[in-house]
């Protein structure tokens, strides 16, 4: 089996490098997915958002051919649907639902109001195909028991954490940087022998390859994440979070300071009358661009402070994973404390 994850992962990375470098062009040579450059966007040519539309269409063949060739390393649970896991199932309908949706605003632009609406039904799809959280882990004393109300835990999550990813994407390879982290840490979890979920592992290390070809024109200022891509890395490791047992605290402490970073932004829109979904410089990169630190030092930050948290995530128990969250509120507090304008670039 270690071999298969492998392979999926390089299947899945030549196909996201191939499928966006078509896509690069083809937006280029018809000038489509181009946006104009908005005063808040950090770029300063136009650059199409059709990064996600690689990713969501190199992950899905992967899958596609591992439903194929090894079946049985997709499997979440006892019921299928046409011999594809029902779980399984339910995800992909919802994927391919909100990347329709998404592809259209990262084209012409949708309110917010018509893509919040999207992904509720996107949520709604999951849990309708049996995908829940059953009980919560808690950090002094026995787990919490969720019952009926577990399918609204569901959608509240899914929703969150797609929001967390979009709001994330706010200069190259921070979105799919982090969120590439995630997706690995949650491999190396799913495949821990204490864990032992090789359909968790697989389905992971196949949006990891994904993720990984689209971050190697990202980098480089090429192309851009868009919706499509912020969203589905949203619920996919929203959903891995979930499925086949919970990994929330795990998620929340690789994404401690993006969670944060939501909250804040959040809080303070609200706080000034204004909607949520704003567009705005609030957000924890724009402060440190702001501040004088360079994109590259501003992606070694977030990349630095994923990695060190998910191997907390790995080596701790839930009250450990708590005492690491508060660690992650200090390192937050820290960056958003009133400082001097400007610094030296880093």
């Amino acid at each position: 089996m270690p071999g298969a994850y492998w392979l999926g992962a390089v299947i899945a990375l030549i196909l996201s490098v191939t499928i966006n470098g078509w896509l690069i062009n083809l937006s280029h040579k018809k000038n489509w997915f181009v946006p104009a450059i908005r005063p808040r966007d950090e770029h300063s040519k136009p650059t199409p958002r059709v990064g996600g539309i690689g990713i969501v269409v190199a992950f899905l063949i992967t899958i596609g051919l591992t439903l194929i060739f090894s079946s049985g390393s997709l499997s979440f649970g006892n019921t299928t649907i046409l011999g594809i896991d029902r779980n399984l199932v339910g995800f992909l309908l919802a994927i391919i639902w909100l990347s329709v949706i998404n592809a259209f605003d990262d084209y012409k632009g949708l309110s917010w109001q018509t893509k919040l609406i999207s992904q509720l039904i996107a949520a709604i799809i999951i849990t309708g195909f049996g995908i829940l959280i059953p009980t919560l882990s808690n950090p002094f004393g026995q787990q919490i028991v969720i019952g009926s109300y577990s399918s609204i835990l569901v959608i509240v999550w899914l929703v969150v954490i797609s929001n967390v990813i979009n709001w994330l994407d706010s200069i190259d390879g921070v979105a799919g940087g982090v969120s590439s982290i995630t997706l690995f840490v949650l491999f190396l979890l799913s495949i821990n022998v204490a864990v032992n979920q090789p359909s968790n592992a697989m389905l992971a290390i196949i949006g990891f390859g994904a993720t990984l070809g689209f971050l190697l024109y990202n980098l480089r200022g090429k192309v851009f994440l868009g919706d499509t891509g912020s969203m589905f890395l949203g619920f996919l490791i929203g959903v891995l979070a979930i499925i086949s047992g919970g990994k929330v605290a795990t998620v929340f402490l690789v994404l401690a300071i993006p969670f944060l970073d939501a909250l804040v932004v959040f809080i303070s829109r609200v706080s000034h009358h204004q909607s949520p979904f704003l567009a705005d410089r609030r957000h924890l990169t724009h402060r440190l661009l702001d501040r004088g630190y360079s994109k590259k030092t501003i992606l070694m930050i977030f990349y630095a402070i994923s990695l060190i948290f998910g191997l907390i995530a790995l080596n701790t128990q839930t009250t450990g994973k708590f005492w690491a969250v508060l660690v992650a509120m200090v390192v937050m507090a820290l960056f958003i404390l009133p400082q001097s304008r400007k610094k030296p670039n880093i």
